[in-house]
């Protein structure tokens, strides 16, 4: 009960934190579709610099239950890609248990098939979008960037003929599987319909992103701490290896003695200055010149590891 109690007590802690961060969107509650009758929305924040601009859409975490498109440990993304000249959009989804999996990964689709549909109205490439998502929200870019869902070409709304198909994926502090990690309440709130439905095992196969490896995927680049509470790091190098013996290309950013979000990284000792990593390998990825290093956290000791 300690241990529970004390994981609580971080859990909010950490939240608090992130939740006391203050980034003001470009533009706030964009509609970009409507799902069981409640709007589904995101905010946008505008790229530096002449288009057009690639296109991050950054997925929040909070336990598949919690956080909103404002959630600081990923919405941080937004201050140093939109320097870059990133067109950057943060989407809210539906949360469990009231809509479990695979309620929010059909969101995320939406808003991809969304923003490429409606790409010129920012300036945005419709063909270089990459996904960023955190706890929660990395799961998702994981499952949705190794789906590649295609356009249904005989959809009424022309939203929906767009591909879900993206050219990038970016996770943080990321599950990739359900079968390797003991289930906690946020899981079970998120997966126990499809277990009541499945069993157990097809139902953690089903819902795990590794499952769907192939070597179509996008690039993957994964970021996490060795001393998340919540994720092992065998979670990034186990998808880091499936995607390398089907060719896909990945990396992993490792963040010596990072624990869950991104909020006290800036603060560990010889901590890598992984958002210019992440710009850069975006970057090269999407093959876009803009800037980097603006609106980076300053490192707290002074230093760090510089990006190689």
């Amino acid at each position: 009960m300690r241990a529970i109690f004390s994981g609580v007590i971080a859990l909010v802690m950490t939240v608090s934190a992130f939740a006391a961060e203050v980034r003001t969107p470009t533009q706030e509650g964009i509609v970009y579709g409507v799902a069981d009758g409640q709007p589904l929305t995101m905010d946008y924040y505008a790229p530096k610099g002449p288009g057009p601009h690639p296109i991050a859409i950054i997925i929040h975490g909070g336990g598949y239950q919690r956080g909103s498109s404002k959630s600081g440990s990923e919405a941080y993304c937004a201050d140093f890609l939109a320097p870059a000249g990133y067109a950057v959009f943060s989407i809210n989804y539906r949360l469990a248990p009231k809509y479990p999996y695979p309620y929010m990964v059909y969101d995320v689709q939406r808003a991809i098939r969304f923003i490429r549909h409606n790409a010129s109205r920012w300036d945005g490439q419709a063909n270089r979008i990459a996904l960023v998502g955190g706890s929660a929200g990395g799961f998702l870019s994981n499952m949705v960037g190794l789906l590649n869902a295609p356009g249904d070409a005989s959809a009424n709304d022309p939203v929906d003929r767009e591909s879900a198909r993206v050219e990038a994926v970016v996770t943080l502090f990321a599950q990739s599987s359900f079968a390797t990690v003991p289930l906690n309440a946020d899981v079970h709130a998120l997966l126990d319909p499809l277990i009541q439905q499945k069993g157990q095992t097809e139902a953690l196969r089903v819902a795990s992103p590794i499952t769907y490896v192939s070597k179509g995927d996008p690039p993957f680049l994964q970021v996490l701490g060795d001393k998340d509470e919540y994720i092992p790091f065998s979670e990034a190098t186990n998808l880091d290896a499936a995607l390398r013996k089907v060719g896909v290309r990945s990396e992993i950013i490792r963040i010596p003695g990072g624990m869950h979000g991104t909020g006290g990284w800036h603060k560990l000792p010889g901590v890598p200055y992984w958002e210019v990593q992440m710009t850069e390998w975006l970057n090269r990825t999407l093959g876009h010149q803009g800037p980097v290093g603006e609106g980076v956290r300053k490192r707290e000791p002074v230093g760090g590891v510089p990006p190689a």
